[in-house]
């Protein structure tokens, strides 16, 4: 099994959708037509939930009328974020059969499928015409990805020039981590965590200009503990996200958002 087979395996494990239209079920909700916020960001696994995406969505300036790529778009949760509460065309590319499965169910539930679609394969292979999109986001994906080089690069083929690329992922900000499961890996195999300046580089190198980088680590602190208070998002195992909060605390690893642009 190679890296990429790794990775769809550990995030297709679980149904994860059946545990989303649970929670709709639980609030007397109607699981074949709510809206997207009625999941209350559990489709969006990444640090920071729908607020984050809020966030980046906002730095990188995406609008009505933006064309978006969101590269490992998971459960769809980003994409319908995007359509909805920002009125932007969005399709997510992911690795994971089940993932776009659900990703296309969900949203045909929440009646978005007009401004949202998805595609399965490699964000290393983009199904994507040259200068087809306006934007561009990276949601807690590269650190599954070893080849960020290539990835970059192919966000610069599919962008049009002026447009922006926003990253968020988990970073090295101050060692490796130690302890394993993780939320994207369940050992050191498939974990590819790097320190903000090795993005910074494969940026420059992709012909990207970095123009921002922030890191929200306090606001991240505080998300993991008020997940874990709850018992986590759906498909998330309650280990990983102690281990997770763990190397916040002991500042090993940090998200870390960085906004770029085609020059």
């Amino acid at each position: 099994m190679n890296t990429e087979e790794s990775v769809a395996a550990h995030y297709g494990r679980n149904d994860v959708q059946e545990q989303l239209l649970g929670i709709i079920r639980g609030a007397g909700g109607n699981p074949e037509n709510f809206l997207p916020a009625e999941l209350h960001g559990a489709d969006q696994l990444h640090v920071g939930g729908a607020a984050a995406t809020t966030r980046v969505a906002t730095r990188a300036g995406i609008n009505a009328g933006s064309h978006v790529v969101d590269l490992g778009s998971g459960l769809g949760g980003v994409c319908r974020h995007l359509a909805h509460d920002f009125g932007a065309t969005v399709h997510g590319v992911d690795l994971t059969p089940r993932f776009v499965d659900a990703a296309r169910s969900l949203t045909e539930r929440t009646g978005l499928s007009g401004q949202v679609a998805f595609s399965q394969g490699s964000i290393l292979s983009l199904p994507f015409a040259d200068d087809s999109f306006d934007a561009a986001l990276l949601v807690h994906v590269g650190m599954n990805i070893q080849d960020k080089d290539t990835v970059f690069a192919e966000a610069a083929r599919v962008l049009r020039p002026g447009c922006v690329l926003a990253v968020y992922d988990i970073m090295i900000v101050g060692g490796e981590p130690e302890e394993y499961p993780l939320p994207w890996a369940v050992t050191p195999d498939t974990s590819f965590v790097q320190p903000p300046l090795a993005y910074s580089d494969a940026l420059a190198q992709a012909g990207f200009t970095v123009d921002h980088e922030a890191k929200p680590l306090a606001e991240g602190i505080d998300f993991l503990e008020k997940s874990l208070a709850r018992g986590g998002p759906a498909g998330v195992g309650e280990v990983a996200l102690e281990n997770l909060l763990s190397a916040f605390r002991a500042g090993f690893l940090a998200p870390v958002e960085i906004y770029s642009h085609l020059p």
